[in-house]
């Protein structure tokens, strides 16, 4: 996660790199701004951030590191993840860019950026949480 904070810190406004490095769940809808919860079990709030807002911040770390066409467009269960543990490992030599550099960050790149599939079968809606955060029954 260092290479992708220091990504969108480079790339981001303060306020941009906040929210995209800064939530803790993020939900499947418009918010007008993020909501801080209190956890009852901890010494700080969580945030709570709507996804529509966070890949307009996420393209701008996503160009700069210039991912390949063949990075997955969206989202689904693990695409995303084996694409980086298997394809990208391979294609990283012959298509060689600041993407190739941290595999790490640009998997965080591209996750942030991508949009959840619209697939049916997609289920459970789009909602992540931070390593370390509570899960949110929803």
């Amino acid at each position: 996660m260092t290479g992708s904070l220091a990504l969108c810190q480079t790339h981001l406004s303060r306020e941009e790199s906040e929210i995209l490095c800064g939530w803790t769940v993020i939900v499947p809808l418009s918010l007008d701004e993020e909501i801080w919860l209190p956890i009852d079990s901890a010494d700080h709030e969580s945030m709570v951030a709507g996804a529509p807002q966070v890949p307009s911040f996420a393209e701008k770390p996503a160009a700069a590191i210039d991912l390949p066409a063949e990075t997955p467009a969206t989202c689904d269960n693990l695409g995303l993840s084996m694409w980086f543990m298997h394809q990208a490992k391979e294609l990283a030599p012959a298509r060689p860019g600041p993407w190739t550099a941290d595999l790490d960050t640009a998997f965080y790149a591209a996750c942030s950026c991508a949009p959840p599939s619209t697939r049916s079968d997609a289920l459970p809606p789009r909602l992540h949480l931070r390593p370390g955060a509570q899960h949110v029954a929803g």
